[in-house]
């Protein structure tokens, strides 16, 4: 992990700074590390300024609060703004923190990036936010870390706000992450044979097909995805979670997400004798269809609240840690599934 000089530096148009000196004041009362150019005038008094704040903006610190306007489009604030996005391209990783002060767009910082807003929240609110980054990095904690006893006792030690929420995607997100080759080759009907020949109509086997496929999103929906089982993990409101916990639920919705996909797997790896019998048996490997895109936009959806998580909950916003995943199966296919069977078994 690079080490830093500051923990984050400022970046504002000149005109703004009457508005940006009291997050300033904020910081270095919970003992921030922050670099604001107007306190070392005497450090870069003589030098090039280009290369020194592209050495300070781009290399001495951790995080670039940028409080954008009207005002940060000017020519001062192109040179810093310019060293900050050119960071944030190469390291790939979250750096700027916007700060809106109006509603301005700045060139080359992306719109779907997660705001605070100084119309909004008062500088208290937003340096306690910063605190927060500051301690998730600590952990070296982020949606990348390989999940470890080691990360994570070093994630709940440090404790960032949210960090229950960030732990459980984690580990949702590298696991299906994992699956995603098998993920796309359940949609291409795609599997390798499995040695399973059926050489009769296969009407006991799709039967039981559907048995089992029932009763593994059954056994999920019943243990699993249970609001109890969620507070048993991440604890009532107001309580810290259970790591352990935590990481045992993450790795049980994968684990539910790659049942389905080898229920599904099986059928398309099962040569048949009987060309009804295939058409019936392809028909039924797509009810796993719904359940799988289900789960996977509910990964989706947490992980884009994970990159965010802090701003929404300075924000005020509420975060429901629930899996709001609801199994259904779709009527037309249920029409196809029935006629296929008609056939076999006329």
């Amino acid at each position: 992990m690079a080490e830093y000089e500051f923990d984050v530096a400022l970046s504002c148009a000149e005109k703004d700074r009457e508005l940006v000196l009291p997050v300033l004041q904020q910081l270095k009362a919970l003992n921030v590390e922050v670099f604001y150019d107007k306190e070392r005038e005497t450090e870069w008094w003589g030098l090039d300024l280009v290369e020194y704040f592209s050495e300070a903006y781009s290399r001495r610190a951790r995080y670039v609060l940028v409080f954008t306007s009207q005002h940060y489009v000017d020519k001062w604030a192109q040179l810093q703004r310019r060293v900050t996005l050119a960071r944030a391209l190469e390291q790939h990783t979250e750096y700027v923190l916007p700060i809106r002060i109006d509603d301005t767009a700045v060139p080359g910082l992306p719109s779907t990036i997660g705001y605070l807003d100084l119309r909004v929240h008062e500088p208290d609110v937003i340096a306690d936010a910063v605190v927060q980054k500051l301690a998730q990095h600590r952990a070296e904690f982020t949606a990348q870390t390989p999940i470890t006893p080691t990360s994570v006792a070093a994630l709940a030690r440090e404790k960032p706000r949210g960090w229950e929420y960030l732990l459980y995607v984690t580990v949702v997100s590298q696991g299906l992450g994992e699956l995603e080759p098998k993920y796309w080759e359940h949609f291409l009907r795609y599997a390798p044979r499995n040695g399973t020949v059926e050489h009769g109509s296969g009407i006991t086997l799709i039967r039981d097909r559907n048995v089992v496929l029932s009763e593994i999103i059954k056994v999920a929906v019943e243990t699993v995805f249970t609001a109890d089982t969620q507070e048993a993990a991440f604890g009532e409101p107001g309580v810290p979670g259970d790591p352990d916990r935590i990481v045992h639920l993450g790795e049980l919705f994968v684990r539910t997400f790659d049942e389905i996909l080898e229920w599904a797997r099986g059928i398309h790896g099962t040569s048949y004798a009987s060309e009804p019998a295939r058409v019936a048996a392809r028909i039924q490997a797509q009810f796993a269809d719904q359940q799988l895109r289900a789960m996977h936009a509910v990964a989706a959806d947490l992980r884009e609240v994970a990159d965010t998580l802090v701003e929404r909950l300075t924000a005020g916003e509420q975060i429901n840690v629930t899996v709001p995943l609801v199994f259904e199966v779709d009527p037309e296919l249920e029409r196809k599934f029935k006629t296929a069977l008609d056939k076999l078994s006329r």
